[in-house]
């Protein structure tokens, strides 16, 4: 039934960017280890595919059914804090966006970069560093998303590197919130704050804000990332108590994905893991982050009394 509906979609391509279903399944046909193995190429993707990505995504993250995607962006409805004895070393909070009616292109790209280093000039607190940044992700490779790099791609970032955005990495932008130590409730803040400020900006400049729809909440390249888009992340020392497989399945019942500290497919040094909320869809970024939270304080709780 699955081959016979792709080969039904053989000759269909999304207007925006020409994106076929060939191209849409090309990362998990040559990286088979791919946990979900497709990618869109633009928004339209989610409308002229869907039947193929759907029961992917249902399954990625635990759904029967997609609700409609509800946000809530407001620091004051977290309902309590990591405690101050757990071991974190930093906490990150990272949402992806894309921009409405802009795909993949390379003179999207470039146009998606100067559209974004004019609106970033209007931050209250200017974030007008930049770097170039060389990436060789092996999905996003086989998926063709790193054509032209690192043209039109880089990070702006603050003076004190405490909030970051990413142009045209995997998504349009990442932005990224982060700083040294466990108050998950400032970089929730600033992270608002600056997702709120981009958007303005960017419809003020160019009339256009974040790719969205009604059920999948904020469109992204990934499926994996849909609904909020949100991935808020600690690095933790983990106490001996816990041997990796332990961790892994406590965090699993906990709703929290585990890590590396340098990315998904990096080893934990010195005991020291990145850990994460797995689901991004059908919850509010709220809702994830207090779920980051309360798995961090049950470990912490956990690993005192053993």
């Amino acid at each position: 039934m699955a081959v016979a509906m792709i080969f039904g979609m053989w000759d269909k391509k999304t207007s925006l960017t020409g994106f076929t279903i060939s191209d849409v399944v090309r990362s998990g046909l040559e990286v088979p280890s791919s946990s979900i193995g497709v990618y869109a190429g633009d928004e339209e993707f989610y409308r002229l595919y869907s039947h193929i990505f759907e029961p992917l995504l249902k399954e990625y993250h635990g759904l029967d059914e997609i609700p409609a995607h509800v946000s809530s962006l407001d620091p004051r409805r977290l309902t309590s804090v990591i405690q101050s004895e757990a071991p974190v070393l930093s906490t990150r909070c990272r949402v992806m966006r894309n921009l409405a009616g802009y795909g993949i292109s390379r003179e999207e790209r470039l146009e998606v970069e100067s559209l974004l280093a004019t609106a970033l000039e209007d931050l209250k607190d200017p974030i007008s560093n930049w770097s170039s940044k060389q990436e060789n992700d092996k999905y996003q490779v086989a998926a063709g998303i790193h054509r032209d790099w690192p043209e039109g791609r880089g990070i702006f970032y603050n003076d004190a590197k405490t909030f970051l955005v990413w142009v045209n990495e995997e998504d349009h932008l990442r932005i990224i919130s982060m700083q040294k130590g466990a108050d998950v409730k400032a970089v929730f803040d600033r992270l608002c704050r600056g997702i709120d400020a981009i958007n303005k900006a960017l419809l003020r400049h160019a009339q256009t804000g974040f790719a969205f729809h009604k059920q999948y909440g904020y469109l992204s390249s990934c499926p994996t990332n849909l609904g909020t888009g949100m991935r808020a992340s600690v690095h933790v020392g983990v106490p001996p108590v816990f041997n990796d497989v332990g961790l892994r399945n406590k965090c699993r019942q906990l709703g929290l994905d585990v890590r590396g500290q340098h990315g998904e497919t990096s080893e934990a040094e010195g005991g020291v893991y990145d850990l994460s909320n797995r689901q991004r869809l059908g919850r509010t970024e709220v809702d994830l982050l207090q779920t980051v939270i309360d798995g961090i304080n049950t470990l912490h709780n956990t690993s005192t009394r053993k």
